[in-house]
C-alpha cells in the first residue's frame, strides 16, 4: 500500500478522534484536566506522522492536508492544536536536516507515534536572541544546562527540542524527555490555552550526543520554519473561530427568550440575530481560507525553494496572522450580541474562545508582523526570519 492509499484511512481515523474532542473540552478547561488521553488518540490515529516522509514510515502529506486537520483539532480543543506545534515544527526541521542516524531515528519515532516538544524561550533573558541555556563539552558528548519557559507540549513529549547558542549560532539540542537531569513543570498560568503546559523545563547537565545537535545553517529553511510555526498558530485561530461560530448557532437554536425591541419573539427567526450568526460564520470561513492559502504557499516552497519563495511565505504568514487575529477577536466579541445575557453563563464557557484566541495571538504579537509587511510594501525591505536576523546580529562566542 502506498502513502497515497494510506492517507484517506489515516484522515478518517483522525477525524473520528476530532469529532469527540469538543464533548468535554469545557470541563477540561474549567478543571484543568490535561488532554493526555486525547493527544494519545490523535497520535495513534496518525496525526503526528502526517508530515513524516514516506520512507521513514510517515504519510508525507502536503501542508494543506495538515492545515485541514489542525483546524479540525483546534475547533474541538484548541489546546491540542497548539500542543502539536512543537512536534510539527521539529518534524519540518528534520525534513531539512542532512541524512544521519539521529534524523532517521527521530523521524521513525514520529511515524511510530512518539511526540516532540519544544524548549526555546527563556524568562531570564531580554529576548530569544540572548539565550543563557548552553552546552559544554564533556568527553565524547555535551552537557546541556539551563531553564526554559513557554515549552508548549513538552510535558507530553518523548523528545525535547532545546534551542541553544553554540559559538554564535543557533542549535537545536535533541534530548529524551526521560533523560537524567530533565524536569518539566506544568506552571503555565495564562488565562487561555490553559492545558498546553506552556511552562518551565529545567535541564541539569543533560547528556547530548553530537549527532543530536541540529544546526540552523540553512537560511531558506530558517525562513520556512518561521512561516510554518506561524501557520500553526493561524490554523489554531481559525479553528477557535469556527468553534465559536458552531457554539453560537447551537445557542441561538436553543434560545426561548427574546429582547423587547426585537422584531420577532423567536430568536431563531430574528433577522438581526441571524445576521450576526452569519457574520461570525463568515469570519470563521475567511480565517480558514487564509490558512489554506498559506498552506498552498508552504507546499509550493517545498516544490521549488528559493529566496523569492522564502520572502513570499514570510509575508504570507505575517498577513495571515494579522488578519486571523482580527477575525477571531471580532467574531468572538460579536458572538455575544446574538446570544444576549444568556451567553455569559459560566457553564457555557463561551469566554474560553476569546481567552484562547487572545492567548494564541499574544505569543507572536501581530503588530510586529504588520510592521514587517508595511516596511516591505513601502520601503522594499526584505522580510527576515528570527533565526536569520538574530544570527547576523550575534558575535561568535570565544
Amino acid at each position: 500500500m502506498t502513502a497515497v492509499d494510506e492517507l484517506p484511512g489515516r484522515l478518517a481515523a483522525i477525524a473520528a478522534v476530532t469529532r469527540d474532542l469538543a464533548a468535554e473540552s469545557v470541563i477540561r478547561d474549567a478543571e484543568h484536566i490535561l488532554p493526555t488521553e486525547q493527544l494519545r488518540q490523535l497520535l495513534d490515529a496518525g496525526a503526528g506522522a502526517l508530515r513524516v516522509p514516506v520512507e521513514f514510515g510517515g504519510t508525507g502529506a502536503p501542508v494543506r492536508v495538515l492545515a485541514e486537520v489542525l483546524i479540525d483539532i483546534a475547533a474541538g480543543d484548541s489546546n491540542l492544536a497548539q500542543i502539536f506545534r512543537g512536534h510539527l515544527g521539529l518534524t519540518e526541521i528534520l525534513r531539512f536536516t542532512p541524512p544521519g542516524p539521529a534524523r532517521e531515528r527521530l523521524l521513525r519515532a514520529a511515524a511510530a507515534g512518539q511526540f516532540f516538544g519544544p524548549a526555546g524561550a527563556e524568562l531570564n533573558t531580554t529576548n530569544l536572541s540572548t539565550l543563557s541555556t548552553g552546552l559544554r563539552r564533556s568527553g565524547d558528548h555535551y552537557l546541556l544546562t539551563g531553564r526554559k519557559y513557554y515549552t508548549t507540549g513538552s510535558l507530553y513529549a518523548n523528545w525535547l527540542n532545546v534551542l541553544v547558542r553554540e559559538k554564535g549560532e543557533f542549535v537545536s539540542a535533541i534530548v529524551s524527555r526521560d533523560a537524567p537531569g530533565v524536569t518539566i513543570v506544568d506552571d503555565w498560568d495564562g488565562f487561555g490555552q490553559r492545558l498546553t503546559a506552556s511552562g518551565t523545563a529545567v535541564f541539569d547537565d543533560v547528556r547530548v550526543d553530537p549527532e543530536y545537535l541540529l544546526h540552523h545553517r540553512n537560511p531558506l529553511a530558517n525562513d520556512y520554519m518561521e512561516a510554518f510555526y506561524q501557520f500553526v498558530h493561524s490554523a489554531t485561530q481559525a479553528g477557535i473561530t469556527r468553534a465559536a461560530a458552531d457554539d453560537l448557532a447551537t445557542l441561538v437554536r436553543g434560545r426561548t427568550r427574546s429582547y423587547p425591541l426585537a422584531s420577532t419573539p423567536d430568536p431563531s427567526g430574528d433577522p438581526q440575530v441571524l445576521q450576526i450568526v452569519g457574520e461570525v460564520w463568515s469570519k470563521a470561513y475567511t480565517a480558514r481560507a487564509n490558512v489554506l492559502l498559506l498552506a498552498d504557499a508552504l507546499d509550493e516552497f517545498h516544490t521549488a525553494p528559493s529566496a523569492q519563495q522564502a520572502q513570499r511565505i514570510l509575508l504570507d504568514s505575517a498577513a495571515t496572522q494579522v488578519v486571523n487575529t482580527e477575525l477571531a477577536g471580532a467574531a468572538i466579541w460579536h458572538l455575544f450580541d446574538a446570544g444576549s445575557a444568556g451567553a455569559v453563563k459560566s457553564g457555557l464557557a463561551l469566554d474560553r474562545h476569546w481567552r484562547n484566541a487572545r492567548t494564541v495571538s499574544s505569543h507572536n504579537p501581530a503588530v510586529y508582523k504588520a510592521a514587517l509587511i508595511g516596511d516591505h510594501t513601502v520601503n522594499g525591505a526584505a522580510p527576515r526570519s528570527f533565526l536569520n536576523s538574530a544570527a547576523e546580529d550575534l558575535e561568535p562566542r570565544a
